[in-house]
């Protein structure tokens, strides 16, 4: 009979690498401090030597503070220290970022990629250079590498932009974003997290494949603010913000290594919001044989903001 194939995430400490640990019941690698069943990457060269699949979630997200030094050590530099314990034939599930295709439009599986056209350029070039990395250790080492590329993840649990949105909303306070046209492109934690299990499951897809993770439907900063006052209720404090303005004008400031001074970062951030880009992620659903009507705008986002909201429905209610 056949065995269950050894799973281990790295990076199981991140919000990423959590979710997708414990939805693919694997092995957790981490990099800080370690809880019941964990290993410390310092001490995971004998369990990624047996791993079948290994699941590498490591490295920063675009954050206050952080230059592409920073961002390089984490991803590239993180990568490559364990990259000699992945055994001959074992399969390395890389989570990389649709960042790296840059701006544009119907952005898929095939698309060049453009990462210095992404608002936070640092990122995107050192997560580029990763998936370039692995590429070429992948020959050198003869094992398998599938690229994942996510568009901005979001949860219950939170994280990303959504997150930051949520959170001032239950402050009362809700951002009239500009342009309000501009179109973004999302991803469910859940539609990441089915990808990777039905990757991992099929195992039939070449070395080297690309896969754009994204929600089968855009958001217009217009319907996100629309449904975020829906779902807050009552009165709230709207702040105009002008993202495309406040990006060019962040970003010819100085970095700081201080994240409460580091204003070119945040016009970075400004510049994602401004971001008017899609992506195609029609054929991950074909090759992987998934429905997105499973998610649609209804069974995601807005439960999402729907129920990050409820407590401040309730305290409306009250008052």
């Amino acid at each position: 009979m056949p065995t269950e194939p050894l799973i281990v995430v790295v990076g199981a400490d991140g919000f990423v690498g959590g979710g997708l640990a414990t939805a693919l019941q694997a092995q957790r690698v981490v990099y800080g401090p370690i809880q019941n069943g964990e290993t410390h990457i310092k001490q995971a060269e004998a369990l990624l030597k047996r791993a079948d699949i290994i699941v590498n979630c490591g490295g920063f997200r675009v954050q206050m503070g952080y230059d592409y030094g920073d961002y390089r050590r984490s991803h590239e530099g993180a990568t490559s220290a364990f990259v000699p314990w992945i055994r001959k034939g074992a399969v390395l599930l890389h989570i990389s970022s649709a960042s790296v295709l840059g701006k544009g439009y119907g952005l898929g599986n095939h698309s060049s990629p453009n990462p210095t056209t992404f608002p936070s350029a640092a990122y995107a070039c050192a997560k580029f250079e990763e998936d370039c990395y692995l590429e070429k250790m992948s020959a050198q080492c003869s094992f398998r590498v599938v690229f994942l590329r996510p568009a901005v993840l979001y949860s219950q649990e939170g994280s990303g932009m959504v997150d930051m949105l949520l959170k001032l909303a239950r402050r009362r306070i809700t951002l009239c974003l500009y342009p309000r046209d501009a179109r973004h492109h999302l991803a469910h934690m859940d539609l990441l997290t089915d990808v990777a299990r039905r990757v991992i499951e099929r195992d039939g897809l070449p070395n080297l494949s690309r896969l754009v993770v994204a929600d089968p439907y855009t958001v217009t900063n217009r319907e996100l603010d629309a449904m975020i006052r829906r779902a807050l209720g009552g009165a709230a404090m709207r702040i105009p913000a002008p993202a495309h303005w406040v990006s060019t004008l962040l970003r010819h400031s100085l970095r700081s290594r201080n994240p409460r001074l580091d204003i070119r970062t945040l016009g970075e951030i400004f510049g994602v919001i401004a971001m008017d880009t899609v992506y195609d992620p029609s054929e991950t659903f074909r090759l992987l044989d998934i429905d997105p009507s499973r998610y649609s705008l209804d069974k995601t986002l807005k439960p999402v903001i729907e129920q990050a909201l409820q407590p401040s429905i309730r305290r409306a209610l009250r008052g």
